[in-house]
C-alpha cells in the first residue's frame, strides 16, 4: 500500500501487502496506542493488510496536541480513514473504548454515505445502547486516585500502574483518553447492516457477557459472540484465539 505522508500519522501499516483482498483497521485501547497490533501484521495470513490507528499524542505522535473531545476526535479520523476505505473492501476491529470508537466509526460512514465495512469487530467493549450514562469521570482525579480507579475498573495490577515506564510513557495518553471517554454520548439508530463479532472475557470487571452479547441489537447480519479466558485486557494473552476467530468470521469475504 502507498501511504501519503500525511496518513502515515493516523493510518499506519507496519507490513504492506499489495496483494491483499480486505485491509483491518484496528483501534487501540485507551492509554494505547498502534504497537499494540504490531505483531498482527506478521501473524495474519497475507490476504489482510493490518492498519492500526496511531492518535495524536501517544508514541510516534507524543509530541501532537491530542484531541479530548468524541465528535471531533470521531470527524477527524473518519476524513482521515475514508480514502483507505474506499479502496478496497475493509473491517474494523476495536478493543475496550476502540470498539466504541469502531461501532460510532461505521455509523458516521452509513451517515454520510460512505463505504461500510464488511465486519465489525468489538472486542471488550460494552454495548452502550445498555448504559444510562457514561462512568463516573476520572479525569479531574489526581494521578493516585486515577490510577487506583483504573485498576478497579480494568484489573490492572497497581505496581504496574505505579512503575515509572508507565506514569511516563502511558498515563499522558491514558488521560486524553479518559476525557475523551468522558465526552462521548451514545444516541440511538437503527442496526448496522454489517456484521458484528462480539468477544468478551469470563473475567472482565468491566464489560460482562450480557453487554457484550447485546451488540446484537445493533445488526441486522450475523452476529457472532465468543469468550475468551482472562480480564479486560485479553488482547495479548489470547492473540492466537482472537486470530482465529478473526479468520473464522471473515470466511465469507475470500470465498
Amino acid at each position: 500500500m502507498h501511504v501519503p505522508p500525511v496518513y502515515r500519522r493516523w493510518v499506519t501499516c507496519p507490513e504492506p501487502r499489495p496483494k491483499a483482498s480486505l485491509r483491518l483497521f484496528c483501534f487501540h485501547f485507551a492509554g494505547g496506542d498502534a504497537s499494540v497490533f504490531r505483531l498482527w501484521a506478521k501473524q495474519l495470513p497475507a490476504s489482510i493488510e493490518v492498519c492500526p490507528i496511531e492518535l495524536p499524542g501517544r508514541a510516534t505522535r507524543r509530541n501532537e496536541t491530542p484531541i479530548t473531545r468524541f465528535p471531533e476526535l470521531l470527524d477527524k479520523l473518519a476524513s482521515m480513514m475514508l480514502p483507505f476505505a474506499r479502496q478496497m473492501p475493509f473491517a474494523l476491529f476495536g478493543h475496550s473504548f476502540g470498539g466504541v470508537t469502531a461501532f460510532e466509526l461505521a455509523r458516521w460512514m452509513r451517515r454520510n454515505k460512505a463505504p461500510l465495512p464488511v465486519h465489525l469487530f468489538l472486542s471488550a467493549s460494552p454495548a452502550m445502547h445498555l448504559r444510562k450514562g457514561p462512568p463516573p469521570p476520572l479525569s479531574h482525579l489526581s494521578d493516585k486516585e486515577f490510577l487506583k480507579e483504573v485498576a478497579a475498573r480494568f484489573g490492572t495490577p497497581l505496581e504496574v500502574l505505579y512503575s515509572e515506564d508507565f506514569r511516563l510513557g502511558v498515563l499522558p495518553a491514558l488521560r486524553t483518553d479518559a476525557l475523551v471517554g468522558e465526552s462521548y454520548q451514545y444516541t440511538p439508530e437503527p442496526p448496522l447492516d454489517v456484521p458484528i463479532s462480539s468477544f468478551g472475557a469470563f473475567e472482565d470487571k468491566e464489560v460482562n457477557k450480557e453487554e457484550a452479547e447485546s451488540w446484537r441489537q445493533q445488526t441486522t447480519g450475523r452476529f457472532q459472540l465468543r469468550m475468551f479466558p482472562g480480564s479486560h485486557l485479553f488482547l495479548s494473552t489470547e492473540r492466537p484465539r482472537i486470530y482465529k476467530a478473526l479468520l473464522e468470521d471473515l470466511a465469507p469475504q475470500f470465498q
